[in-house]
Formats: structure tokens, sequence, C-alpha cells
């Protein structure tokens, strides 16, 4: 891999060490780029939904005609495996999936209980723990595929404008519990529709297992538009990024001479 690193490679990632070292970012920049904006717009949807949904059903534990502090109790439980899951499936699934699939199971379950009779508790209950279960497994996917997605130089930006959206979804989620006077399951399919279209935006994130972390706005911009490109695949823009931390490993090594 080494061999392949020449001087005109080298001085360009010289001179983007040397642009980001003096450039001052801001939360503007999480939407000035086409690449960054499509990320942050997800991640947006991703982190308020989850969020959303997640209170969601810890607020109205009343409703399912069980004791509210076993409830409780199985609620705090069901986060345990449900983390322990997660992790399994972020290094064998990957990032993207893992988080899709957590968003839309979370979903499916949140509208399937909608039409399970009142006089079935236990199900309701137990549909609405594995919902929980699976909103928790999202919550810890999203923290560690957010810090992938973000370049080096915004990504303490960016994940302070996601969990400010996913505070901004707790916050709306003992409001939405008010529409229950309306109509008993609107809030129900409020929080379902939400976690469906999160979920659905999360399939258009970049895949970040086993690829180096991006330094520079310019490098996500690069890479993922690369590997969108006719001929190219994302095994391709992998290997660029494994190449280009080689350079920060061995800026001596060019052309098989040392500099």
């Amino acid at each position: 891999m080494i061999k392949k690193i020449t001087l005109e490679i080298l001085e360009s990632h010289m001179q983007k060490e040397i642009q980001s070292s003096t450039t001052v970012f801001t939360a503007i920049d999480l939407l000035r780029t086409p690449v960054i904006r499509k990320i942050s717009f997800c991640l947006m949807f991703a982190w308020f939904s989850t969020s959303f949904a997640y209170y969601g059903l810890v607020m109205d534990l009343q409703k399912f005609g069980v004791n509210v502090y076993l409830v409780q109790l199985i609620f705090g439980a069901v986060d345990i495996p449900a983390k322990l899951g997660v992790l399994a499936t972020l290094n064998s699934a990957g990032r993207r999936l893992t988080q899709t699939a957590c968003l839309l199971l979370s979903a499916a379950i949140i509208l399937v209980n909608i039409f399970v009779p009142k006089e079935m508790q236990m199900l309701r209950t137990s549909l609405a723990v594995l919902g929980k279960g699976f909103t928790s497994a999202s919550f810890s996917c999203v923290y560690l595929y957010t810090g992938e997605l973000y370049p080096t130089v915004i990504r303490q930006t960016g994940m302070g404008f996601s969990s400010t959206m996913a505070r901004i979804g707790s916050m709306a989620a003992p409001v939405v519990l008010i529409l229950a006077d309306i109509l008993p399951a609107l809030p129900s399919i409020i929080y379902g529709g939400s976690a469906v279209m999160a979920g659905i935006l999360a399939i258009f994130l970049p895949e970040t297992r086993n690829i180096p972390l991006p330094d520079t706005i310019e490098d996500v911009e690069e890479k993922w538009a690369k590997s969108k490109k006719k001929g190219s695949t994302a095994e391709e823009a992998e290997k660029e990024m494994m190449n280009m931390e080689e350079i920060k490993e061995f800026p001596e090594a060019v052309d098989g001479k040392v500099i």
C-alpha cells in the first residue's frame, strides 16, 4: 500500500492539514457542503425520532393496565440485552443496516400495538417493552454512527447538533400524548410514523464499518462522492481512506524513498 503513495498525494494531504488547522468551523459547516448536509439531515431525523419514540413509550406506562412499578422495572431491564445485542450487530451487519433496522422495527411494533385489543394487556405490554428495547438499541447505534460519519474538524459540533435534536424529541414526546384526547391511537401513529421516516432516511447514510475516520470535510465529500460515481464502489472508497491513513502513519515513505 505504501508503494502507491506519491509526492503529489502527500503534498495535497499536507495542504489540507494546514488549511484545516487554520480554519474556524461552525455549525453552518454542517449544512454547507452536499454530503455533509445529507448526513446532517438524516442524522437529525434519526436522533429526533429515536428520542421521540423512546420517551413517548416511557412516559405512557399507565395505559398498559399493569402494575406501573413492575412495568418500569421491565422497561429499564430491557436496555441491557438491547445494548449488548446491538454491539454484536454493529460489527457483523454494519452501522447503516443496524440503524435502519432498529428504527423500522421499533416503528412497526408501536404501530402494531394500536390494533391489539385493550383486554390483552400482557401482549400490549410485551410489545411496548420490545419497542422500547429497539429504540434503546437505536440510541446506542446512532451515538457511534454519528461520531464516525462526521470528520474530525466538525465531529463535536455535529454531535452537539444531533444531541440537541434528541432533546427536542424528548420535549415533544409528552406534548403529543395530549392528542390522545382527540383520538386514542393518534400518539402511537405519530411516534411510529416518525420512526418510519427516520428509518427510511437512514438508508441513505454511508456505511462506516472498517473505514478510517475522516479528518476534513473535503475527505468526506471526495470519498463518499467518488463511491457513487460510475465504475466506483464502496470498496474503492474504503481503499482510498486506508491509503490516506497510511500517509499519516508513514509520511516519510513516498515512492519508496525517505523525504
